[in-house]
């Protein structure tokens, strides 16, 4: 037993959707050994993680197939990657064993809501206020990155038509300015 299982590369790189199912299965390149006979037999591990276990199917007897299933949900916003160690060791005495890095990255949907930094602005114009006078800038953020969390701004169906006559929204800005007497 002169020969460590080696995997392909030093790590696997792994793109998950934060909003896959649980169960859902990921395959995984395993590793290779060059000796022969009970030398040569894997076994498999992964390192600790709530997230996933590591699935191990014999289809003959030199080869299995290797996936990860999800255990617990995917939140971008809390865990955007995850970097599990897995360890291939063979059957030989003493043991040999080659390891590869599984950079997990959790992929974002659009499953947050955009927030103000406060929910209520008050001002007080005199009705003689010159269009183009700034009233107030809102400022709303949301947890998604890419275009998911891109914010934009504008009035909503219940706000009446005089109002919008009178003021005007800056849909990237939020800035509110007066645009009629």
């Amino acid at each position: 037993n002169d020969n460590p299982p080696v995997f392909k590369g030093a790590e696997q790189r792994i793109f998950i959707p934060e909003n896959r199912q649980l169960d859902s299965r990921f395959p995984l390149e395993g590793a290779v050994d060059a000796d022969i006979g009970a030398n040569s037999l894997l076994t498999y591990t992964l390192s600790p993680t709530d997230y996933f276990s590591l699935k191990v199917e014999t289809t003959d007897e030199l080869s299995k197939s290797l996936s990860l299933e999800l255990r617990k949900s995917l939140d971008r916003e809390e865990t955007p990657e995850l970097q599990l160690l897995l360890t291939a060791t063979d059957g030989g005495k003493p043991e040999l064993e080659g390891t590869v890095r599984l950079q997990i990255t959790v992929l974002d949907v659009n499953d947050n809501a955009p927030l103000f930094d406060q929910a209520i602005h008050r001002a007080q114009l005199v009705e003689s206020t010159v269009n183009g006078t700034l009233v107030t800038t809102l400022n709303a953020t949301d947890a998604d990155e890419g275009v998911n969390g891109e914010v934009v701004f504008s009035f909503g169906n219940d706000v009446s038509l005089d109002i919008q006559e009178k003021f005007n929204v800056d849909s990237l800005s939020g800035e509110i300015r007066v645009i009629g007497d």
